[in-house]
């Protein structure tokens, strides 16, 4: 706007000259030249009609010319300038109401415009702060000059600052903590007449961003804590471990040494006393009785014998199954064969479902399983009373049951009748002795095979055991 000023001016002071100048080059160039051809070829009347045609009208349009185009510079200048003026409004309203402190400084850095955000931020009205210097913002002393005196070097150098934090006082002299923002400002020559300065409010920030600070030491404080724990417990459960393995390996070598301690004096001991009963000249009841009961002790100490060697197998998994499709009815056939000729006043009744798909199991295995289970009903059950066998199948797998007609089980002992050493009745007039590993066996067995083993009560009394196996593909 000011650039443009001068400008119509000249234009308008080099009109005042050319337009006298131009009139009298005009009628010197015709009376030089148009006036003479003229009055050679016209009369004097029509001579003075057309000098007075011409003075009367090019003299007009072209005063006409040169006043609407100097009229439409003016009426351009007064757009611009109600356009700058609209502008200066708008920045003046803007910084006016901006919520940030806004001031601009002298060429020796005192304050000339305190805006309303400045005033709600430190406190002074523009009167009380206006002319005073802007180290006195910074604290006033030596500390505020020093920081005012770089400021202006930085600023006269990069032409900005930005983003600088700094520490202001207010006027009940309290410390605020500002992010600074100044700008150079300079005249039509480019020399400096000032500063403009943007102060924003970041002590919230300040603060928040303190304490974030502070929780971050806390937390990385007790993640080294916990750290520092989870290595000591990790530590200590390494030597826990190491020890289970030591008392592993010596439970495994014990058990190792007692069953074999074991089955070699029961080997003698079943020998001897098949060698005395057939050497026995004359059986006495007596005599036959003390050898059955012989037998049945020593059977028994060896089936414990066995329990207890495929109880270790299979916890250190030693125990390697070798399955194959298996007929499940003729095995079932086969293991209540074996029982009979133990108990021979005892009764099965076995399924007659012909047309059952094949299981996939280890043959040797799975007739362990029964025969526990068998053997466990036989030992409850009543005199007389039937042991029931079922077998049935659905699309993947294939279920075993034996029933028997026993007192049933407790119902807080259905869960556990399946953990090792576990039994029901433990005091010595317990109706039938047991070491708590059949059951056991029989469920590590069956979840090797990928089944599953469970008990529930009859309705009509006795327990139902059952386990699942998976069909042969």
């Amino acid at each position: 706007m000011n650039r443009s000023h001068p400008t119509v001016r000249q234009r308008v002071a080099i009109l005042r000259w050319a337009i006298p100048l131009v009139f009298v080059l005009m009628a010197i160039v015709y009376q030089l030249g148009l006036a003479r051809w003229v009055h050679d070829h016209y009369t004097e009347s029509m001579h003075y009609g057309i000098e007075i045609l011409f003075y009367g009208t090019v003299g007009p349009l072209l005063a006409f010319w040169v006043l609407t185009h100097v009229g439409r510079r003016l009426d351009e200048k007064e757009h611009a300038e109600k356009l700058a003026q609209a502008t200066e409004r708008r920045l003046v309203a803007i910084t006016t109401a901006s919520a940030d402190a806004i001031l601009s400084l002298d060429k020796a850095g005192h304050i000339e415009s305190w805006n309303r955000g400045a005033e709600l931020l430190f406190g002074y009205t523009p009167d009380q702060i206006r002319g005073r210097p802007l180290s006195d913002l910074l604290g006033g002393s030596e500390a505020g000059k020093f920081e005012y005196n770089w400021m202006t070097e930085v600023v006269q150098q990069a032409g900005y600052i930005r983003g600088h934090e700094a520490t202001c006082r207010d006027a009940a002299g309290s410390d605020i903590d500002v992010e600074l923002t100044a700008t150079q400002l300079t005249d039509e020559a480019g020399n400096s007449i000032g500063m403009s300065v943007i102060l924003r409010d970041i002590t919230s920030r300040k603060r928040r961003d303190e304490e974030i600070r502070r929780l971050n030491a806390s937390l990385n404080e007790q993640v080294a804590e916990r750290t520092r724990e989870l290595a000591e417990k990790v530590e200590a459960l390494a030597w826990a471990n190491a020890d289970l393995q030591k008392l592993d390996q010596m439970r495994s070598e014990f058990v190792s040494l007692v069953t074999h301690q074991i089955r070699a004096p029961l080997t003698n001991l079943s020998g001897a006393a098949e060698r005395m009963q057939n050497d026995c000249g004359a059986m006495t009841p007596t005599c036959s009785r003390m050898f059955n009961v012989l037998e049945q002790q020593v059977a028994r100490l060896n089936r414990l014998v066995q329990d207890v060697l495929n109880a270790d197998r299979l916890e250190t998994g030693e125990l390697v199954l070798h399955t194959e499709p298996v007929s499940i009815l003729p095995l079932v056939g086969q293991v209540v064969e074996q029982l009979r000729s133990r108990t021979t006043n005892r009764r099965f009744r076995l399924p007659n479902k012909p047309g059952l798909p094949l299981a996939l199991a280890d043959r040797d295995r799975l007739s362990e399983v029964l025969a526990n289970l068998l053997d466990n009903a036989d030992k409850y059950s009543p005199p007389g009373r039937e042991i029931i066998v079922d077998v049935w199948a659905d699309e993947t797998d294939l279920t075993l049951s034996v029933r028997d007609h026993g007192p049933g089980i407790p119902e807080h002992d259905l869960e556990r009748v399946f953990d090792k050493f576990y039994r029901t009745d433990n005091s010595d007039s317990q109706v039938a002795y047991g070491y708590g590993l059949g059951l056991y066996i029989c469920r590590m067995l069956v979840e090797a095979h990928k089944g599953h083993i469970w008990v529930e009560n009859a309705p009509e009394g006795g327990a139902i055991f059952s386990f699942t196996l998976p069909l042969a593909r």
